[in-house]
């Protein structure tokens, strides 16, 4: 479970490369990636060149892992255990970048062995209270063996109020398929986001968030999905035990396993130093 991922008929073996629009694709959506990890890392770099000599870069991450991995309500893993872990780069004046990555199996077929995230952005502390983030990220599935890209771009805007209550828009340009379903065409995707949290004490908090995704360019369709967690700190270790949900309209696309409300724990190890 994270903080912010075809089913469709895979290649088999003697396949003709004609029939497969995946080996079509390759070069193209290798291209499409690198070119948006080229932008990610010249934001890194352009935020790193603004900095005084003398700033300091804050680093953090986890290791962990976790029962269940879910996004967005849909599980990645089909209700099994997934390793994790990411880093956070924290530039002065407020830049960042960072990466994610898991195991996944999305497909009850051949599936991807795990996602890599990547993404870059900027924090502002607008006053006392209200704080704005702006983030891109590119979502990846190296070694993919479904025909369809599941790769894709999104860009991410969130309003805080006390880092206790956010509101995130996030818009996807190029999104073919999510989870376990292959989709129908390529086209733009929307979701938003309503999440808060209580700290009970510097050990425990509890959260909650509700969410819609808006998938009809490539669904035709749409769904809610929600979650409530309790988490509970020993640094440097934390835990969070979580119930997830998604409507009855994410399962008309999305395969039985990775639909359906569920109760995730998650265990990870987290750092942070500086320089």
């Amino acid at each position: 479970m994270r903080c912010t991922r075809c089913g469709g008929a895979a290649c088999q073996p003697g396949s003709d490369s004609s029939d497969c629009a995946g080996l079509k694709e390759g070069p193209e959506r290798i291209l499409d990636v690198t070119r948006q990890i080229r932008t990610l890392l010249l934001i890194a770099l352009g935020a790193s060149l603004t900095a005084h000599a003398d700033s300091v870069n804050v680093y953090s991450g986890s290791l962990g892992g976790t029962s269940d991995f879910v996004f967005r309500g849909l599980s990645l893993t089909r209700g099994k255990s997934a390793a994790q872990a990411s880093i956070d780069v924290e530039f002065p004046r407020e830049f960042y970048l960072g990466a994610f990555i898991a195991t996944c199996d999305p497909n009850a077929g051949p599936s991807p062995p795990v996602e890599m995230d990547i993404w870059a952005g900027r924090y502002w502390r607008m006053s006392e209270n209200l704080s704005a983030d702006l983030r891109l990220s590119q979502y990846t599935y190296p070694d993919d063996p479904r025909r369809v890209s599941y790769n894709r771009t999104e860009i991410t805007g969130t309003l805080g109020f006390r880092n206790q209550l956010y509101a995130a828009a996030i818009y996807s340009p190029n999104t073919k398929a999510v989870a376990s379903s292959p989709g129908y065409q390529e086209g733009s995707a929307w979701a938003l986001e309503l999440s808060g949290r209580y700290p009970f004490s510097e050990r425990f908090a509890v959260s909650a968030g509700f969410g819609h995704y808006d998938l009809h360019d490539v669904y035709h369709d749409d769904y809610n999905y929600w979650n409530v967690t309790l988490s509970a700190i020993f640094k440097p270790f934390e835990l969070q035990l979580a119930y997830l949900g998604v409507d009855d309209s994410a399962a008309e696309h999305f395969d039985d396993e990775t639909v359906g409300d569920r109760v995730a724990l998650t265990a990870l190890w987290r750092f942070s130093s500086t320089r």
